[in-house]
């Protein structure tokens, strides 16, 4: 992990030990649902989670004026770094791997208007399908109409799959996000206020709003030109996409159609040892993964709800920590007639 968010490890520290739940108590043994029971549950997930439809068409994805970097973030140690070709390193800025600004042109494909909720993810995860939430029996995550957290990318992706849909990619959650008017938020250029979206101002337990995801569709500000809900705050949310800081800079005046992403994943440096010449790299092969959007979690500064602000997060977590902050939706592709 990089440390890009200072402030959001401080936060995350704030997390105390699983609070006793009241959830959704399963009416058979896990895994031992019949065929029918299992489509029962399947069609019951899916109903719950309604999608938008995205036409397709062309748009600029990322950004050529990128803003600061936030305070505290502006030492060469909080730079984005991957493991480049032989024993070099490619090391970025903070918000520079948002540049430069390209086209990318889309298919149309269908979008859940909210982020996947917990009542429709324990339906999996009452098949073992999918893995069970670390966050399910949480006070402060856990309920029926909150987003699901504490779940990995890979079930994240067997979510989706379950339910006939597929994690979205990169470009078509940002597209569903700022649509082709190139917007700074989901919902405009107004920087977002205190209780206008899921968000909290400051690291104490309840500065702004309460500890912890709010009810999906709570805000009403917190929607996209097409509809879409909560892709500026509330949480994260994982895309198929690898995470290379680099990736945009091979696309600038290139136009790219339905992209997918870095084929291969990259070497993320996560640590530093050492100062100055001395200074001794420590290099750590993770599968990262982007996630979009802002995070109920910190604030600060409001340029993390940016509709082009992106992050790289390991696929799989070996604490808790970082998922306390990160959902999913899922998206579906829609078949084009061929004349």
């Amino acid at each position: 992990m990089t440390q890009r968010w200072a402030g959001w490890l401080a936060a995350a520290t704030l997390v105390a030990v699983f609070g006793a739940g009241c959830s959704k108590k399963p009416t058979t043994e896990p895994g031992k649902q019949t065929r029918e029971e299992i489509a029962q549950l399947k069609s019951g997930a899916a109903a719950l989670l309604p999608m938008v439809r995205i036409e397709g068409g062309c748009f600029k994805m990322g950004t050529d004026n990128p803003p600061a970097a936030p305070n505290g973030l502006e030492s060469e140690e909080d730079k984005l770094c991957v493991k480049g070709r032989g024993d070099g390193v490619e090391c970025y800025g903070v918000y520079e791997d948002e540049m430069p600004a390209h086209e990318v042109c889309l298919d149309p494909y269908e979008l859940d208007r909210h982020e996947v909720t917990f009542e429709a993810y324990q339906m999996c995860a009452e098949t073992l399908i999918c893995k069970p939430s670390a966050l399910g029996s949480d006070i402060d995550f856990w309920g029926p109409n909150r987003p699901a957290t504490g779940v990995e990318w890979q079930a994240a992706r067997s979510f989706c799959e379950w339910i006939g849909r597929r994690l979205p990619t990169e470009a078509e959650w940002e597209k569903a996000a700022r649509g082709s008017d190139g917007r700074t938020y989901p919902w405009g250029e107004q920087q977002p206020k205190c209780g206008e979206i899921a968000m909290r101002l400051g690291l104490e337990k309840e500065a702004c709003d309460r500890f912890g995801t709010k009810n999906v569709e709570l805000y009403p500000m917190d929607k996209s030109p097409f509809g879409v809900m909560d892709m500026g705050a509330n949480v994260r949310e994982w895309v198929s996409d690898y995470y290379h800081p680099g990736f945009y800079m091979n696309l600038r005046d290139v136009k790219t159609t339905n992209p997918t992403g870095p084929e291969h994943q990259v070497e993320v440096l996560v640590n530093t040892m050492g100062e100055g010449d001395d200074a001794e790299n420590l290099f750590l092969s993770e599968l990262q993964r982007v996630v979009r959007g802002g995070t109920w979690l910190y604030s600060e500064p409001i340029t993390s709800y940016r509709t082009t602000n992106r992050r790289g997060v390991e696929e799989t977590q070996h604490l808790r920590g970082e998922l306390i902050s990160i959902g999913f939706r899922c998206a579906r592709s829609i078949a084009t007639e061929t004349p």
